[in-house]
């Protein structure tokens, strides 16, 4: 289940880079990466204030651009991979007094994106950055923090009415 959908992506969030064929995929994607940020406590507490319900909404949509995102970095990696297993290197710089060459495996290998797409501790990090941004200090809609790690104890308002 996501919890945001393509209409939101595109009249709220304003998305324009993920397409009609592949939204929802990316957006129930984003919405497992952020399932395991919040432990779950979205699957049984959705934020019931508004407001805080859009910034969740928010936050699965700019998830499911970085996942996108990293994921175009992986293709573009694996496209250079010739068969025996080497790279095949674009030059990325050239001088002509006393001859330099560079090369780079990926046009864009400072990006975000591409050390995500190489190392699974910067692709949490980087989701989780993305949550932050748009989530820290979110409850939901039992009081607990979002983001909070530590253990909870208490009892589920929809389990046991006052």
């Amino acid at each position: 289940m996501a919890y945001a959908d393509r209409n939101f992506y595109i009249s709220e969030y304003y998305g324009d880079i993920l397409t009609k064929q592949n939204t929802e995929k990316w957006l129930s994607l984003a919405s497992d990466e952020l399932d395991a940020l919040t432990f779950g406590r979205l699957t049984f507490a959705f934020p019931e204030i508004e407001s805080h319900a859009e910034k969740v909404k928010k936050a699965v949509c700019a998830i499911a651009e970085a996942l996108f995102n990293i994921d175009v970095q992986r293709k573009a990696v694996s496209a250079q991979k010739a068969e025996d297993g080497t790279y095949r290197l674009a030059v990325s710089s050239v001088s002509s007094g006393r001859e330099s060459i560079s090369y780079s495996r990926s046009n864009s290998s400072d990006s975000v994106y591409s050390a995500a797409a190489s190392n699974t501790a910067e692709q949490r990090k980087l989701i989780r950055s993305i949550a932050e941004k748009y989530i820290s200090n979110i409850p939901d809609a039992d009081g607990i923090n979002l983001l909070y790690a530590g253990e909870v104890r208490y009892v589920r308002k929809r389990d046991h009415p006052v």
